[in-house]
């Protein structure tokens, strides 16, 4: 999987005025004066900090930048970086602003940095501090060159990053949240690289053999189901959204146990669409080159599943990923079509772009019923309407189970994976309807709602299981850069799982 990102990093206690480094990394806060470590920084170097924020050339705004040529001092280059007002600090604006600070070196041409850890004198602990700065550097400078060949030794990489804090004691209280912000991030860059990889390539073969991988490192149980299981089993809902593609359908499930014989299981499900060209009922042209994206609900699971080892879960889990292309093949399905689900529940297919919620039917229905979770989260690019709703800066939530919606929503707040729980309105349920089968798999043209509808219809398969539903079709990739989110696929819902089940026990 080949992609770029800062690639060493340490924490360690010590002094950055007397780091010889290319790029001496300085977060001040709005109308702050250097003090502590900052000012040892600037008297180091001369003063040449005071007289930048002197002379306006500096005001601390968030994500302001400003790079300083010192005539004194060990460093060749100070970078300073704005983290806005002290009080409004939190651990979202220290990962943007680390993501600013590190991108910002690596386009200078640095390959070694230095920075002293933001957020010091304000109300962000230094643990919280600590793993959002290693989120955000890792984050902010991913970089994915899997295909090129052009130019590829031009490709500027930060190579060594150290992050100093005053002493030893906050070291030993930030270290094992940074070194766990470092699994997160790595993990959400490597989420990241599946989806950017185009369809030809990631295949639902290909996604398969990634969880026979995740699986060997991270000691996990690991099932692969073929199209013969699948037709076995009764997943007629996957399969028929499989009938266009000569690409076989994957159904995979990844199995965590935490040892504990007491603790509940905690099922994921991400929707592996590798390929959505909405089958009979085609896209338009436009912008179709970005269904390759489909997959990333499916990319976000397997994301944690490759660290959930190493963020020590205190629960079960069992995570599944149902894969297919949607394609007009002369074998796909059409408008009218009935497919009987895994759950034995009969759908009339009345828009056949609407697979995602599909395949999801068959993998709901299959771990709840197989695996019996306490909870179930599905995370996937449902629908268009999520868009309309809440626009590109958070994922749609939607649960049958309020306790399970808190939890979900306090992970969100922690993660910075942001989230907007809407209801499931049992009226939805009139207009899925079906005079021909038990349900359809889209609401009538009078119900609105697209999003709601989409949740509603999942609702009929995960029985009384408590469940959670995230829609994250505004969220899976994004058009233009931003400091922790550079342009293409975003790896939204990794940090949100990861803090979940951490959390959960």
């Amino acid at each position: 999987m080949s992609y770029e990102a800062v690639r060493g990093r340490v924490l360690l206690a010590g002094n950055l005025a007397g780091a010889e480094t290319e790029v001496a990394i300085l977060g001040l806060t709005e109308g702050d004066p250097p003090s502590g470590l900052s000012l040892e920084l600037d008297r180091a170097s001369g003063g040449v900090i005071a007289r930048a924020s002197a002379a306006g050339d500096f005001k601390g705004e968030p994500n302001e930048t400003l790079v300083l040529y010192p005539a004194e001092g060990k460093a060749r280059r100070l970078l300073l970086v704005g983290l806005g007002k002290a009080a409004q600090l939190n651990a979202e604006k220290i990962r943007a602003a680390a993501a600013t600070a590190a991108r910002r070196a690596r386009d200078l041409g640095a390959k070694k940095a230095a920075a002293l850890l933001f957020g010091q004198g304000t109300p962000v602990s230094a643990p919280e501090a600590g793993q959002a700065f290693a989120e955000g550097a890792i984050l902010g400078t991913y970089q994915y060159i899997e295909y090129k060949t052009k130019d590829r030794d031009k490709v500027k990489i930060l190579e060594h990053l150290e992050v100093y804090l005053p002493d030893e004691k906050i070291l030993a209280e930030a270290a094992p949240a940074f070194a766990r912000g470092e699994r997160i991030a790595d993990a959400t860059n490597y989420a990241r690289s599946l989806a950017s990889h185009p369809g030809n390539h990631a295949t639902p073969s290909f996604l398969a053999a990634e969880a026979e991988k995740i699986a060997l490192a991270q000691k996990l149980g690991c099932t692969i189901l073929d199209a013969a299981k699948m037709k076995e089993l009764g997943m007629g809902a996957l399969l028929g959204v499989a009938q266009g593609s000569h690409e076989p359908a994957r159904f995979i499930l990844l199995e965590y146990d935490c040892g504990r014989k007491d603790a509940p299981t905690v099922a994921l499900v991400g929707k592996g669409l590798t390929f959505d060209a909405g089958g009979i009922s085609i896209k338009p042209s436009a912008k179709m080159e970005e269904m390759k994206y489909d997959m990333c609900g499916g990319a976000a699971v397997l994301g944690v599943m490759s660290i959930i080892r190493d963020l020590e879960v205190g629960v079960n889990v069992v995570a599944a990923v149902p894969s297919t292309e949607n394609l007009p093949g002369g074998g796909a399905y059409k408008p009218g079509d009935i497919l009987r689900s895994f759950s034995g529940k009969t759908i009339e297919v009345q828009n056949c772009d609407a697979e995602g919620r599909l395949i999801l039917a068959d993998a709901l229905s299959y771990v709840a019923q197989k695996h019996k979770p306490a909870a179930i989260i599905d995370l996937a690019t449902l629908t268009g309407a999520v868009v309309i709703a809440l626009g590109h800066y958070g994922a749609a939530l939607l649960a049958n189970d309020d306790a399970l919606a808190g939890r979900v929503e306090e992970a969100s707040r922690r993660s910075g994976d942001r989230l907007w729980r809407l209801p499931i309105w049992e009226e939805m349920g009139d207009h899925l309807k079906s005079d021909f089968a038990d349900v359809k798999n889209i609401a009538d043209g009078s119900a609105g709602g697209g999003t709601i509808a989409g949740a509603a219809f999942l609702s009929n398969f995960v029985d009384s299981t408590p469940w959670a539903h995230i829609d994250i079709a505004g969220t899976a990739w994004w058009e233009k850069d931003r400091p922790h989110l550079p342009k293409g696929p975003s790896g939204f819902g990794v940090r949100l799982l990861a803090e979940l089940l951490r959390s959960w026990a």
